[in-house]
């Protein structure tokens, strides 16, 4: 007997999967992303990446199926996806996976939410939705061995898009042979280039809309019947080989206990709104503020120990000189730097007023950046960093962190993150009272018939 291709073992669990079929943890993990990437969704209202795609999507139009965050009024259900999918990648704040390198809920919950409000299904639906997508991303994510980067993708964007399609097969409701087509059809509009970071570019946050709306749209190709390679992962001209780093994969890793471990559930949460690599050295220069309290203007050199890749993303040359936000979110000088000046980073630490902080730009200067190889051997399992620094009077204080804070080994609570929810929205929405009540609701999403109900309350209409 031969065997089950990978998008066959996805399709079957796919039409197979109930909520009675989960685990508990992975309910409640469901609807803490879906609480922490709502939180974006609507906090990001101000940042122009947002504006522009969501006058796209307004401009896209088509019939009134879902809202966009924020807006007064529907749009068709894929620019709806797109722009709330942009919304949700604005602040670069939602959760890590590990192994897989990808954000796995930055392209699935906004698709799924979009196609959850157009088709009036259930929140346990929605939670069954999540489940089955944001475990693609992970375990597709994950084959590529951690090498994908330097092949030069995106691995939110190529994992995310066929996450998405998964997600909305099941939302639609196919069966396992349109489910197989699905994902064969999202195969051939996987895309998503590192090239972002060579300027900081707002293409970094398409990386979330684009595959939101083209894993929606090749769900709702094959729903009619529009069909694709049922080997598009393994086949000789499909994904594996496609987008691995010469040929580095390990293809058992997406179907190796296949609903039987959830394997999204050790995903990370995002406690600071920058790449998920600057969570250890900047937890480390925190806890370096918190103990010893330096003085920034006394201090007179800050080394910072990392893995190859991280260094490679958030500390090229151009990275000590930052031009604009999305640089601040990948710049390991700047955040070293405006850790120590602030003894915090929060939103306000990216943003146009902090990219010109004049003791931030001299502190820059001071940052050095080393490879650790003990580091770079755990990687990408352990996204370990150490920094150390040096004060006028020739004091040294060092912090390793080996976990970063929201990493499933040092988690953040669902408390944690409501918290966060509240940060972000209540200067949107602007009521607190209702903020609460969306917390309410995802906290109770499987009780809900209707996730229209969530997008009603959660959209605090226009606030332009």
């Amino acid at each position: 007997m031969s065997e089950k291709k990978v998008a066959e073992a996805v399709a079957q669990l796919a039409v197979e999967l109930t909520m009675k079929k989960l685990p508990r943890e992975a309910v409640d993990y469901a609807k803490t992303l879906v609480l922490d990437v709502l939180a974006s969704m609507i906090g990001t209202r101000h940042v122009e990446s947002s504006r522009i795609a969501v006058e796209l999507a307004r401009e896209f139009g088509g019939p009134p199926e879902a809202g966009i965050m924020g807006e007064e009024g529907k749009v068709a259900v894929v620019n709806a996806a797109f722009a709330n999918a942009i919304q949700a990648y604005g602040f670069d704040f939602i959760d890590d996976h590990n192994e897989s390198n990808a954000h796995p809920s930055a392209a699935t919950i906004p698709a799924s939410l979009a196609l959850s409000e157009a088709l009036h299904r259930s929140g346990a639906e929605l939670i069954e939705a999540i489940a089955l997508g944001n475990e693609v991303v992970c375990r597709l994510g994950s084959a590529y061995l951690g090498q994908m980067y330097y092949q030069g993708f995106h691995p939110t964007s190529t994992c995310g898009t066929m996450g998405a399609s998964v997600s909305a097969a099941k939302l639609l409701k196919l069966d396992r042979q349109k489910t197989i087509f699905a994902q064969g059809i999202a195969g051939s509009m996987v895309s998503g280039l590192m090239a972002w970071n060579s300027e900081g570019s707002y293409t970094k946050r398409l990386q979330a809309g684009h595959p939101a709306m083209c894993g929606i749209i090749a769900a709702k190709m094959a729903e009619k019947g529009f069909n694709g390679p049922s080997d598009i992962y393994e086949g000789i001209d499909g994904l594996l080989h496609a987008y691995s780093h010469k040929d580095q994969y390990d293809k058992s890793i997406i179907t190796r206990d296949l609903g039987k471990k959830w394997e999204f559930t050790t995903s990370s949460i995002k406690v600071y709104p920058c790449c998920r690599y600057s969570g250890g050295h900047l937890d480390a220069c925190l806890e370096i503020v918190e103990k010893h309290k330096p003085d920034p203007r006394k201090i007179r050199k800050i080394l910072v120990r990392s893995s190859k890749y991280t260094i490679r993303l958030l500390a090229e040359p151009r990275k000590w000189d930052p031009k604009n936000i999305v640089d601040l979110q990948f710049s390991m000088p700047y955040q070293a730097a405006i850790a120590f000046v602030r003894g915090r980073v929060g939103v306000q630490e990216f943003n146009d007023e902090s990219l010109r902080d004049p003791l931030a730009r001299e502190l820059m200067k001071l940052v050095e950046v080393v490879v650790d190889e003990e580091f770079e051997r755990r990687y990408p399992k352990q996204y370990s960093s150490a920094v150390t620094i040096t004060l006028e009077d020739g004091t040294e204080h060092t912090a390793v962190v080996d976990n970063p804070k929201g990493d499933k080994r040092n988690p953040v609570t669902h408390g944690d993150v409501e918290r966060k929810f509240r940060d972000l929205t209540i200067p949107v929405i602007g009521d607190e009272s209702r903020v609460g009540k969306i917390i309410d609701f995802v906290n109770r999403l499987e009780e809900s018939r209707d996730v229209a109900e969530l997008i009603a309350l959660a959209n605090c209409g226009s606030t332009r």
